[in-house]
Parts: structure tokens; sequence; C-alpha cells
């Protein structure tokens, strides 16, 4: 009775290590079988995607998914099954997102209390707008400076720049200094009934005769957020110059 006591004390004593090793073996087995894969990610944020399949993968030690957000790859250690379930779904998931098209109309409008003969006349479509301001500011003649259509989607912007001769806003030609003008709307958010433009800013590079043949460039313009309805024609900003004004009038519609 003695030797079976002792006999069951050294086999349960051995039990743990032949457990351990059994153990190691699997994992030894596990890790053997895993195999890696680099995904390219195209359209949509690569740490989204890997959030979205993480619960695909094995779970088991040594298995994982890695993301690099410069290079836009996702890079994933699994089980060859997994690694095919996770390539199916990223094909899924891994496409841009529609988003229908916004079309901005923006004209630049001369405005002054004397007329303007060498700017262009102002369209009819805007012909409403100059009446309204007309009846709300002090500038009795009105012209075109220029005038551009622009087409983007939420989230983006545009950025645009020219360059336009001082005579069409009333001032002495000065050779070689004309006047530089660019703008820029950013971040565009389409609302159920709006568009909102988070940044739009408006500048202009002026001429100006400082005394003594001496010609210095003035910034103006305006920065601003503003909210347009679809096909409502805004005023965004006014940007006063002697006795001229340059007034930006924005015009969005969304589209598919």
């Amino acid at each position: 009775m003695k030797k079976l006591i002792t006999l069951l004390a050294v086999l349960m004593l051995a039990l743990p290590l032949l457990g351990d090793d059994t153990k190691k073996q699997e994992e030894g087995n596990d890790n053997h079988a895993f195999k890696n894969k680099v995904f390219d990610v195209h359209s949509r944020d690569p740490h989204d995607l890997a959030d979205a399949v993480h619960l695909l993968g094995s779970g088991f030690k040594g298995s994982g998914i890695m993301v690099n957000a410069q290079l836009h790859t996702i890079t994933v250690r699994d089980f060859p099954e997994n690694i095919a379930t996770i390539e199916e779904a990223l094909k899924r998931l891994d496409k841009s997102e529609s988003s229908p098209d916004v079309t901005l109309n923006l004209a630049v409008l001369i405005g002054s209390k004397t007329p303007l003969p060498n700017a262009a006349p102002v369209p009819d479509e805007l012909l409403s707008v100059v009446k309204q301001l007309q009846s709300t500011l002090r500038y009795a003649n009105y012209g075109l400076l220029t005038a551009t259509m622009h087409r983007t989607k939420a989230g983006f912007g545009v950025e645009n720049s020219g360059v336009a001769e001082p005579a069409l806003i009333g001032m002495a030609a000065k050779e070689g200094k004309p006047i530089f003008y660019n703008y820029r709307l950013r971040e565009i958010v389409i609302g159920e009934k709006n568009i909102a433009i988070n940044e739009f800013s408006f500048n202009m590079r002026v001429p100006i005769d400082s005394g003594n043949g001496v010609t210095q460039y003035e910034n103006v313009g305006f920065h601003t957020p503003v909210t347009i309805r679809q096909n409502e024609k805004v005023v965004i900003g006014t940007t006063t110059m002697g006795d001229k004004a340059l007034i930006v009038v924005v015009t969005a519609t969304v589209g598919q």
C-alpha cells in the first residue's frame, strides 16, 4: 500500500510537467501555422478598417493586426483561414463613400460711386443681387471682376487665384504692377437644406502709390465661415479700396 501511494505521488508530480510540454508544443504548432499578409488600403482610414475586422482574427497568442497609417497598409498575422476571411471583409469595406458633387459659382463684383467703363457688365443672373446692394451700400455702379465655377465634394474644398489689371477697378494702371487675388473654400459640409463652408477666405494684393514713385502692395480681404441655402445667391463679404469695393457672391448647388 505504501508503494502504491508513492507511485501515485510521483505520477501527480509529473502531470504538470507533461501539461507544460503539451501546451508549449501546441503553441509551437500554432505559431508555425501562422501566415503574414499585407493589405493595401485605398479608400478608407486603415485604423477604421482594422477596428472593423479585428474580431475576425483567431485571437490565438502570436496572431495580430498592425496598421501603418503612413503607408496605408494593414498587416495581418494569423491562420490562413482567418486571413482569407479578413481579406474578403477588407474588399467589401475598403470602398469610397458616395458623396454628391457640390457646384460653387463664385463672382467678384466691383462697386463704385462713378461709372466703371473698363469692367465687364454684371451677368443677368446677378442683377437681383446688384439691386439689393444698391439699396444697402453707397455704391451706384457695379461691374464684374471675375466669375468662376468649381465642383467639389463634401469634406473637400476649392482654391483659386488670378491677376487683374488695376484699370478694372478704376485705378491708374502701373506697368508691371497688376492686382493679385486668391480665394479658398475649405471643409465643405452638406446639410439637409444648407451647405456649410467652415473656412472662406478672399485676399487681394493691390498696388498703392506711396509717393516718390514708389509702389507698395497692400493686402485686403476677409476670412469667415458661411452657410448657404441651395441655389441661394449669398454675399459673402465686402472689401473696400478707397472709393471702390469688391463684393464676393457665391451660389451653391448639390447634385449627384
